[in-house]
């Protein structure tokens, strides 16, 4: 059960259980589609998604990834719009829906649900603010400092606690950077040359997290 549902009762719980469809998704799939109207909330039980925007030109903004436990698609299964955003599963994942007609039930019916809905949504409106200023205000080598800190905690690393566990290729992380692959790559090649980072192939490992954090100009 995802963390969103934890406040229903046991009953409501139980009758998530059975009413709930999950399948399997490859990569490349997408959940929902930018412009679709929502049949209901998508709750992701193993794997990750990227949730992105396209441009004018077709060229995707990756906004955020969610991943074992999220919950996707409820901002506009609330507003009844179209979402503005497409989910796409960046590597093969499983994915649980609860109708539309289910979950309006239970924020009527339970406050601490619809309260934790709105934290959700608040956060990520929080979260966009703070991208459009590191887009605004950020240079190219501090975003793509933050966005390897940023795959190494959703994605984890193998055993060695250094190679990125990820499936992502280069001009996905330049998506997430918000520049072109070839800015991208060369800011790699720099890092990979101050010794903070090695790369092999596709792979990325990151040698020194510290340098990464300074490098990002993050407080933490």
């Amino acid at each position: 059960m995802t963390s969103v549902f934890a406040t229903l009762e046991p009953a409501e719980i139980t009758e998530v259980t059975t009413t709930k469809s999950c399948h399997q998704i490859h990569r490349g799939d997408a959940v929902f589609s930018e412009g679709q109207y929502p049949r209901g909330l998508h709750c992701i039980h193993h794997g990750h998604i990227k949730l992105v925007r396209y441009g004018r030109d077709g060229r995707e903004q990756i906004i955020r990834f969610a991943g074992a436990g999220d919950t996707i698609g409820y901002a506009a299964m609330i507003t009844g719009q179209p979402y503005t955003i497409s989910a796409i599963a960046v590597e093969s994942s499983a994915v649980c829906f609860v109708p539309n007609e289910n979950i309006h039930r239970y924020l009527r019916d339970n406050p601490q649900l619809s309260l934790r809905v709105l934290q959700l949504m608040s956060h990520e409106l929080q979260d966009t603010e703070r991208r459009v200023v590191e887009l605004a205000q950020k240079s190219v080598r501090e975003r793509v400092a933050e966005a390897l800190l940023v795959l190494r905690s959703t994605f984890g690393t193998d055993d060695d606690g250094e190679t990125l566990n990820m499936p992502l290729t280069r001009e996905e992380i330049a998506d997430i950077v918000g520049t072109a692959p070839e800015s991208l790559i060369r800011m790699l090649s720099e890092f990979k040359a101050d010794h903070v980072i090695e790369t092999v192939g596709r792979r990325i490992k990151v040698k020194n997290v510290e340098a990464l954090r300074i490098a990002a100009d993050l407080e933490f």
